[in-house]
C-alpha cells in the first residue's frame, strides 16, 4: 500500500544514477521540479550536455558510488545494468535516503506515477508498481477531458485566493462554503468558450452570494492584473 504525496524539490539535493534509456527525460524532469540534480552516469546523455554546461545538473562521468549519497534528500536510480540497484538501494538504506529504482519495485522507497499537467492541475495515476503502461493509458484519457482551459481556469482561481480571505477573514467555514461556490459556478464553462470576463464575473457573484452585504461592484485593481 502506498501513500500518495505531492514532493516541493525546489532547491532539494538529488541524486540522479543514470545510464538508462530515459535518463534525460527523467533527468530534465527532476530539474523542471526544480531540485539540485547530481548525475552520476559513465555514458553519452547528448540531451543533457547543455543542461551540464549551464551549471543546470553536476555530472559526474563515472559510476556509482556509496559516497554519492551523501547529503542528497533523495536519489532516483537509472542504470544501464539493473543489478546496481541492489547496490544503490543498500547504501541509500543505510544513509536513510528515499529511493526511487525505475522499473524495480522491490528496490523502491517510492514510485512514480504516470502524471499529466496543465498549468498548477497536477493529475497523477498510479498501479502501485501492478501495471505501469495502464497508469499511462489512463493518464492519456484523463488528458483529453482535461486540457488548456484548465490551467486559464485554476490561475484564475488562484487570483482569487486573497479576495476568498478578505470576504471571510475569520470563518473558515464560510471561506470552505465560498470556495464550493466558486469552483461549482458556471467560470469553467465560461473559460472554455473563451469567455474570460464573464468568467470572472460568475466566480465574483459567486464568491459575495451568501454575504449579507452588497456586492461590490468592480473588482479590485491586483485582480484584473492577476489573470
Amino acid at each position: 500500500m502506498f501513500f500518495p504525496v505531492m514532493l516541493n524539490l525546489q532547491g532539494k539535493p538529488v541524486l540522479f544514477v543514470g545510464g538508462g534509456p530515459e535518463t534525460a527525460l527523467k533527468v530534465e524532469r527532476l530539474v523542471q521540479a526544480g531540485a539540485q540534480v547530481v548525475l552520476v552516469s559513465p555514458f553519452s546523455h547528448p540531451e543533457l550536455e547543455k543542461l551540464a554546461e549551464q551549471g543546470s545538473i553536476t555530472w559526474y562521468r563515472r559510476g556509482f558510488l556509496p559516497s554519492d549519497l551523501e547529503g542528497v534528500w533523495l536519489c532516483v536510480a537509472h542504470p544501464a545494468g539493473r543489478w546496481i540497484n541492489a547496490l544503490v538501494a543498500q547504501a541509500a538504506q543505510a544513509r536513510r535516503v528515499w529511493l526511487n529504482a525505475v522499473d524495480d519495485p522491490a528496490h523502491c522507497d517510492f514510485i512514480l506515477p504516470a502524471v499529466h499537467r496543465q498549468g498548477d492541475l497536477i493529475l497523477a495515476v498510479s498501479t502501485s508498481g501492478a501495471a505501469p503502461a495502464l497508469g499511462v493509458r489512463i493518464k492519456e484519457r484523463l488528458a483529453g477531458e482535461y486540457g488548456p482551459a484548465y490551467a486559464t481556469y485554476l490561475e484564475l482561481l488562484r487570483s482569487f485566493r486573497p479576495l476568498v480571505q478578505q470576504a471571510y477573514p475569520h470563518d473558515f467555514e464560510a471561506r470552505k462554503a465560498a470556495w464550493y461556490r466558486l469552483v461549482d459556478s458556471a467560470a469553467l464553462d465560461l473559460v472554455m468558450l473563451g469567455e474570460l470576463e464573464r468568467a470572472k464575473a460568475a466566480l465574483w457573484q459567486a464568491l459575495y452570494a451568501q454575504t449579507q452585504s452588497p456586492i461590490p461592484t468592480s473588482f479590485p485593481e491586483t485582480h484584473l492584473e492577476a489573470v
